[in-house]
């Protein structure tokens, strides 16, 4: 197949890649040449191979999406970005080309209001890129069986599993996500056990997955923080972030990338639970004083 990808971010990178892995013939479209080739370059080295066949790069819209399969929209931007891309898109490619939406913070169905035919839009959101094994389909109102049918094929085609998805805020692997990292840090708020502990619970069995301290951590606390904060926006209350997330963002303590977060990070890999990591009491401890 001939994916066009548009937008050179992370989200644009790591689909593109996947894609390439796939034997897929991938055009990577941004808007700066440096910053394309760059990408280019990135993508060929992680695949350690001569993939000079699989992946071009261009800053043409035209370029990169005439001929192709499907196009999958990776820009930033709103609902109103995404929908004049999708637009523009739509004039020029065939009328059978999917246009798939790959952001988690917008209605697809919102952006396909852009589309003279608005039942080739789907969403496609790979869950932990850039090697998940899970893609989410999310189907919008207008998505007809045909695409939904055509897309968990083309998932399907990048070794990793289609979870059909109905277009609702933050999809299922977002608030499945933001649900067990609320969980755990109110559990740390609680004292209910140790940081470390809480996130044992999460390491069972052949599971090589981080438990949701770790990977609230390796996400950003301050990223964590807007994304609960939109959910409680756009759905309710459930989605209200934890007061100590708060205060973590608040006192500068992101996560891995400051090296402290709910836990403390050196080279890259976290050590220690970070302030405050709940010691739970027995009958003969020392009483708190403070």
């Amino acid at each position: 197949m001939i994916v066009a990808v548009l937008g050179t971010g992370r989200r644009g990178r790591d689909i593109a890649q996947r894609c390439v892995r796939a034997g897929h013939e991938v055009r990577l479209r941004g808007t700066d040449a440096t910053d394309v080739m760059d990408r280019v370059d990135e993508i060929r080295r992680a695949l350690n191979r001569d993939v000079s066949a699989g992946i071009d790069g261009t800053t043409g819209l035209e370029s990169a999406v005439s001929g192709s399969d499907i196009v999958i929209d990776a820009t930033d931007g709103g609902t109103e970005s995404h929908r004049d891309v999708v637009a523009e898109t739509e004039t020029m490619i065939e009328d059978e080309t999917l246009i798939a939406v790959s952001d988690t913070s917008l209605s697809v169905t919102a952006v396909a209001t852009g589309l003279r035919s608005p039942d080739r839009a789907v969403g496609l959101n790979p869950v932990d890129p850039p090697d998940g094994a899970i893609v989410e389909v999310v189907i919008a109102e207008q998505t007809t069986v045909a695409t939904r049918d055509r897309v968990t094929d083309f998932v399907e085609s990048l070794d990793a599993s289609p979870i059909v998805v109905r277009d609702t805020p933050g999809f299922a692997a977002l608030r499945l996500e933001l649900a067990t990292i609320a969980e755990a840090v109110r559990m740390v708020e609680d004292g209910v056990a140790g940081v470390r502990d809480i996130d044992r619970t999460f390491e069972r069995g052949e599971s090589d997955r981080d438990g949701p301290l770790v990977r609230a951590d390796k996400h950003g606390l301050e990223t964590v923080l807007a994304a609960f904060s939109d959910l409680a926006d756009r759905l309710d209350e459930r989605f209200e972030p934890p007061a100590l997330l708060r205060q973590k963002v608040e006192d500068g303590q992101l996560g891995a990338v400051t090296g402290e977060g709910f836990y403390v990070w050196e080279d890259g890999e976290p050590t220690t639970g970070a302030d405050p990591d709940p010691d739970v009491p027995t009958r003969d401890s020392e009483p708190d004083l403070k």
